[in-house]
């Protein structure tokens, strides 16, 4: 049986990583990460993780449904975001289509990013092990003279 508390956690840091982000973003990432993470369990630990994670207060997975007025779709208000995300004007205003799609790029754009973090933390692994392997093939060398 998997300890639900312990792949929460897991969830969490994953979702913290890069943070600064707003809190309406990191709901999201931690969402995506609860329901990555439950996807690989059987249906019974996927339900007692989720189950688990609303307990915790910040798992929503209707949170993509969700917008504010004023604010753009990293729930930061408009002209404050980092991404550069600027208020339409009066008249233009999204379809739903339109928005569909900025959204569908925004998940692009962030899966890309958790892509280039799994990348330098696989690269970072690669290196400690490269090390390690080295440290041991020193040491047999010394050994076997």
């Amino acid at each position: 049986m998997c300890d639900v508390a312990e792949l929460y956690e897991t969830a969490n840091s994953a979702a913290s990583m890069g943070c600064g982000c707003s809190y309406e973003l990191y709901v999201q990432k931690l969402t995506r990460e609860i329901d990555h993470t439950a996807s690989h369990l059987a249906p019974d630990q996927a339900a007692a993780l989720q189950e688990y994670a609303r307990q915790k207060g910040d798992y929503a997975p209707d949170a993509d449904d969700f917008h504010l007025e004023g604010f753009c779709c990293h729930g930061i208000e408009y002209g404050c975001c980092p991404a550069g995300c600027e208020a339409p004007e009066e008249d233009e205003w999204e379809s739903e289509d339109e928005e569909a799609a900025r959204i569908a790029l925004n998940e692009e754009i962030m899966a890309e990013i958790e892509a280039e973090e799994e990348l330098a933390r696989l690269s970072a692994i690669a290196v400690r092990d490269a090390q390690v392997l080295d440290r041991i093939n020193s040491i047999r060398r010394r050994l076997a003279a």
